[in-house]
């Protein structure tokens, strides 16, 4: 029997026809196109290679059917013939208008709310800093009511625009919110005024002043101390005056009068009258007609003298009042502008040693400092004399708080040491007295002019910390033998190994006997320290 192997052929749907036909493999199921004549031939599937005859059963049949044969209910959503694009009559059509306000529609984006949060918040802390910092001591409180107002205004802009931007759905809404919370806020200074308490009277310029010529006029000089007190607006001053008086306190009330001040410097002024004059902490400046300022300095431990030769530091003295307490300087605003930074810092310019003896003597106690920290590290070679002398005075005033590099510089300068003691001594007792970290300088300081004075305060530092002050404690000599003793059986196994150590290095024959006893103590570090303390003092 002849076998006619069929090629495999991916075909088309195909119907029956008298040329070819479509027929399916019963075993693999793959559909074949052959020729007709093969009909009930045997034959070869040529892709699992089967065997089976053409037969009916394997001979795909598809029947032909023409539209409008079939009755299919999914075809008549098809349409068949166009719409008519004409309304009907009597109908009216819905017309759609372009909308291109996408932001409306939108959601907010974040960056929009964040902005309006610190839009709101920047208006609100400017409102609690016109409520709360407006009073004496505070950033305010010597800030005319023009400069707030201004401020309030930029800040209300801002806030007002940041809220609208952020409420694209809202603007009006958000405009409104925006402009009620700008009046509140620029409402505030006008009923928060702080220590601006009084009106000045607008006066002369310093230099038209004629000294010589009488301050009142006719009608003024029936009652001249109430004219000086209208002329400078001294009621802050008057309220603290008669407070010291009703308490009966010893210390003294007084008005700086600064002209020719400019604003950027009044803090610097404020706090050098406050630390050179010792003034209480109600003291504050009061800012008046023409720029001018009224420093109320108050709980001042020292006479009129004395405050104006402190206040004639800031400029020329022009009036002293003693009937009312009044000093009236003119301010030269040129010694508060920074030296040449590349002089100051060389020590091999010219002029460094004498640009940084002129910053010892600033009214800006940083600028102090830095010129205190160049000299610690300079050579001695010039103003010497001077410069020590200044060093010397620095440590003796308070409100100084860097004392440690006072010392220092002072290590450096002084040729005698011995001459800084007292000022060194009484810095070292108030670090101790305020708990705070005591100078390492000032000690050695101390120890460098043979200060037996300091035997006290720098035993008290030892007790707190041996590990750090047993080596310049042991400086002083056999003269703190008989306190060191007294620790030789502390239950501080720290302070008594450093008191043993100590008596090896200072100690006399008085210190053998307590050492001896140390000798059979169970603590073998003890023993050990004992017997080298014991060698040491039979070597001397």
């Amino acid at each position: 029997m002849q076998l006619t192997h069929v090629k495999f052929h991916h075909m088309p749907d195909a119907t029956d026809s008298t040329e070819t036909l479509s027929i399916r493999c019963p075993s693999c199921r793959q559909r074949f196109s052959v020729d007709g004549n093969l009909r009930d031939r045997m034959v070869e599937c040529g892709a699992c290679d089967a065997r089976f005859r053409i037969i009916d059963d394997v001979i795909l049949r598809s029947k032909k059917f023409y539209p409008g044969e079939r009755h299919a209910q999914e075809l008549t959503r098809f349409q068949r013939v166009p719409l008519s694009t004409a309304a009907p009559d009597g109908l009216q059509t819905i017309q759609y208008a372009d909308f291109n306000q996408h932001d409306q529609l939108e959601p907010t984006s974040p960056q929009r709310i964040i902005g309006a949060i610190i839009g709101v918040g920047v208006m609100v802390v400017i409102t609690l800093m016109f409520f709360f910092a407006s009073g004496p001591g505070g950033s305010m409180g010597a800030m005319p009511l023009g400069n707030k107002l201004i401020l309030g205004g930029f800040i209300s802009a801002l806030g007002i625009f940041l809220l609208i931007n952020a409420n694209p759905k809202a603007r009006i809404k958000a405009g409104g919110v925006g402009i009620l919370l700008a009046a509140g806020m620029l409402t505030v200074p006008f009923f928060i005024k702080g220590p601006e308490v009084a009106v000045a009277v607008p006066s002369k310029s310093p230099a038209d002043i004629d000294l010589n010529a009488p301050i009142f006029s006719a009608e003024d000089r029936d009652d001249p101390l109430a004219a000086l007190r209208d002329r400078f607006s001294t009621n802050p001053l008057e309220v603290e005056q008669k407070r010291l008086k009703s308490t009966g306190s010893d210390k003294n009330a007084y008005g700086i009068f600064l002209t020719d001040l400019l604003q950027r410097n009044i803090y610097t002024v404020r706090d050098f009258l406050y630390r050179e004059t010792m003034a209480g902490l109600s003291s504050h400046p009061y800012p008046r007609d023409n720029g001018d300022y009224l420093m109320v300095l108050t709980d001042v431990p020292m006479g009129l003298t004395e405050v104006v030769d402190i206040a004639s530091r800031l400029g020329t003295t022009k009036e002293i009042h003693p009937e009312i307490g009044i000093i009236v300087i003119s301010v030269d605003n040129e010694q508060f502008l920074d030296s040449a930074a590349d002089k100051l810092n060389n020590q091999k310019d010219p002029e460094f040693y004498a640009l940084n003896q002129r910053e010892l003597v600033s009214l800006d106690l940083d600028r102090v400092k830095r010129a205190v920290e160049r000299l610690a590290t300079a050579e001695p070679s010039i103003y010497r004399e001077d410069i020590s002398g200044q060093l010397l005075n620095l440590m003796e005033k308070p409100g100084i708080s860097f004392h440690d590099e006072l010392a220092k510089a002072l290590l450096v300068w002084l040729q005698d040491p011995s001459s800084a003691g007292e000022a060194a001594l009484k810095a070292l007792q108030g670090q101790i007295a305020e708990e705070k970290p005591a100078s390492e300088n000032l000690v050695i300081l101390l120890l460098k002019g043979n200060n037996q004075a300091a035997i006290p305060s720098v035993h008290t530092l030892w007790l707190a910390d041996p590990s750090i002050w047993e080596r310049h404690y042991a400086k002083f000599g056999s003269v703190i033998e008989p306190r060191v003793l007294e620790y030789l059986n502390s239950e501080k196994a720290p302070l008594r190994r450093s008191a043993i150590t100590l008596l090896g290095q200072i100690g006399t024959a008085t210190s053998l006997p307590p050492l001896g006893q140390l000798i059979g103590s169970p603590d073998p570090e003890v023993r050990v320290l004992a017997e080298r303390a014991i060698k040491a003092i039979n070597g001397r």
